[in-house]
């Protein structure tokens, strides 16, 4: 069997790659997050500059698709940077690769993930670390009524807010523009409130979620749901959905409600609605959130680590991860915790670039 790489710009796919892509995602389950739609990598490569994609072919076909952004010094990352919480290669069962070999076709010398989905395994010596997705199985009924009804505590709550605020209503998308100027208000006083790096201070990620909101097709779509008590918005979530699953991406609420927890009952009356489509799983997002906890009716399995070639980024990567440990384990390696903190935040804020 040959097996060749090929190297193309986001603007490349034409639609017999489409459909090939489209058909290895749907062929297996651990695919159906929105992230792994050719969609949203499109969308990421009409505000980026640095977008690309392999496409592996085995015998002149196309078996598999690997998105990601590369800088100029051959440093990669998944597509939408720190906005990814799902990436890895979208290829089929049994198909034929290598990552030595899909690293030198993307001209990377490395690669780093924290959300990845490995369904081939080709990626479990570069792993440093694993994590979960929690999720809602939207296909059992009697689970998001008993969330609902009483004796729920988010029930309770949702009668009180009717009763003092007015009736609630909720719209599973609004295309109108004032409940997403309303989240990126919040979403902005929340990470100053927290000291946390404003995801929305840089024009791209504003860009690119205005542009999700507006993608309205039938295997991807941005989602924007409104909850409302009277004629007040509380709660508004911005997130994107596939055939299968929606994916619990930006939520906010009204600080002056936060006693009643409208964003919950948002995400309750979220999983209602989606049910009723027929989208299968509600991801909630990698996370140790308590929320998340008590939601949460499985997950899926994620992978952290960076895979690289032979080069002095690679070597400086294992040398901090031999930091980090030693961090971990205390006695003297504590002393590393602050500056490793320091670098991990400098990082995080550089990946919005």
């Amino acid at each position: 069997m040959s097996v060749t790489y090929r190297l193309i710009a986001v603007d490349e796919l034409d639609s017999a790659l489409l459909a090939a892509w489209r058909s290895i995602q749907w062929g297996d389950a651990r695919f159906d997050s929105p992230y792994f739609c050719p969609e949203f990598t499109q969308l990421v490569g009409s505000v980026r500059d640095d977008v690309r994609i392999v496409v592996i072919e085995n015998d002149g076909g196309p078996v598999g698709f690997f998105p990601h952004q590369r800088d100029r010094w051959g440093r990669g990352m998944p597509v939408g940077g720190p906005l990814s919480d799902y990436h890895g290669v979208i290829a089929a069962s049994g198909s034929d690769w290598s990552v030595s070999e899909l690293m030198r076709a993307a001209k990377l010398a490395v690669w780093r993930f924290d959300h990845l989905v490995d369904a081939s395994g080709k990626f479990d010596p570069y792993v440093t670390a694993s994590a979960t997705s929690p999720q809602i199985d939207l296909s059992v009924p009697s689970y998001l009524q008993k969330l609902r009804d009483a004796p729920s505590d988010f029930a309770r709550k949702a009668r009180k807010m009717a009763r003092e605020l007015g009736a609630l209503s909720f719209v599973l998308h609004e295309a109108d523009s004032g409940p997403m100027e309303l989240l990126l208000e919040w979403k902005s006083e929340q990470y100053r409130r927290t000291h946390s790096v404003d995801t929305f201070g840089v024009r791209w990620t504003v860009e690119l979620l205005h542009r999700v909101m507006n993608a309205q097709g039938r295997e991807f779509a941005g989602v924007c749901s409104v909850l409302r008590a009277g004629d007040q918005i509380t709660a508004v979530h911005a997130g994107m959905r596939s055939r299968r699953m929606l994916h619990w991406w930006f939520p906010s609420y009204n600080q002056k409600f936060a006693k009643y927890s409208p964003g919950i009952i948002l995400l309750i009356r979220l999983a209602e609605a989606l049910a009723a489509t027929g989208v299968r799983t509600l991801d909630l997002g990698k996370g140790d959130a308590r929320y998340k906890r008590s939601l949460m009716t499985c997950a899926a399995e994620l992978r952290e680590g960076f895979a690289d070639l032979p080069c002095v980024f690679g070597r400086v990567r294992r040398l901090r991860r031999a930091a980090e440990k030693l961090a971990a384990a205390g006695g003297m390696g504590a002393m590393l915790r602050l500056p490793l903190r320091a670098i991990h935040r400098l990082e995080w804020t550089r990946s919005f670039r």
